[in-house]
């Protein structure tokens, strides 16, 4: 599977941010022709339209941009978030597309754990959904989603073979980001391709750095992480080709070795 992080810098003017994800996509493509499919960060354009939400009408003018991109360069995309407003839903939603090299949606996953302002502004997907990708599945988990184990592991127990995390981390929490996202890989056995935003959001700095995070080959016990990063503190695009053969023999042999959390007894000394 060949796999990009496309990490464009997020200008106040959305034309901007377009002219700057389609620049990157031209740049990758020209290098690595063969690509399949590319993740965007969650965040691309501003997050404010003047004093307002950047809210887009469902299926807007982000999501057009990003559709007819994936039609005219004939690759896979994940959308990255858009925050949009659905006409069966009380608040707005942030989700992520998936469009095939045709340009098609093939569907959406809403965030599922919204993050501090997020909760008061956004309504919280109840449902994980499974993309296919020629022969495979994958699953997107938008940012917070990978902060907590159960997300992940439910992807991975029904068939997901690689992770796609659209995120928006600023510079202070990068270190933590990092822990969660090889943390992630390592006790589901399964690769994590993590797209982060870069810029200055409400004077806070993003600074990239995205990962593709896959597995060294006959590297079973203890296993062995590969990470190939994107530019820090700059736009730019991250690239790598993952062999999912060996993540599925390593995940088969640790799925087996789970203990039902369940079975286990508590026992609380007094004090």
């Amino acid at each position: 599977m060949r796999i990009a992080c496309i990490q464009p810098e997020v200008f106040q003017e959305r034309d901007n941010c377009y002219f700057e994800v389609e620049e990157i996509l031209k740049k990758l493509i020209i290098e690595f022709e063969n690509c399949e499919i590319v993740c965007l960060p969650e965040r691309w354009v501003n997050l404010t339209n003047g004093k307002e939400l950047n809210l887009q009408n469902e299926r807007g003018n982000n999501y057009n941009f990003i559709k007819n991109l994936a039609k005219e360069y004939g690759i896979s995309i994940i959308s990255g978030a858009i925050w949009e407003r659905r006409k069966n839903s009380i608040k707005p939603r942030i989700t992520s597309y998936y469009f095939d090299k045709n340009g098609e949606e093939i569907g959406r996953q809403d965030k599922i754990h919204l993050y501090s302002y997020e909760r008061q502004n956004f309504e919280p997907g109840k449902e994980l959904v499974l993309f296919p990708f020629n022969k495979i599945y994958f699953a997107t988990l938008i940012c917070f989603d990978m902060a907590f184990f159960e997300t992940p592991r439910v992807a991975a127990e029904n068939g997901a073979e690689i992770l796609f995390s659209p995120t928006q981390i600023r510079a202070e929490g990068i270190q933590n980001w990092e822990i969660y996202l090889k943390a992630r890989a390592l006790e589901n056995r399964i690769p994590v391709v993590a797209c982060n935003t870069y810029g200055s959001l409400f004077k806070r700095k993003f600074p990239g750095q995205s990962k593709i995070i896959s597995f060294v080959k006959d590297y079973i016990s203890p296993s062995k992480l590969r990470i190939v990063e994107g530019p820090i503190d700059s736009s730019g695009f991250v690239y790598d080709e993952i062999n999912l053969d060996f993540p599925k023999k390593l995940r088969n042999l640790r799925f087996k070795e789970i203990i039902d959390k369940n079975s286990i007894k508590v026992r609380k000394i007094k004090m």
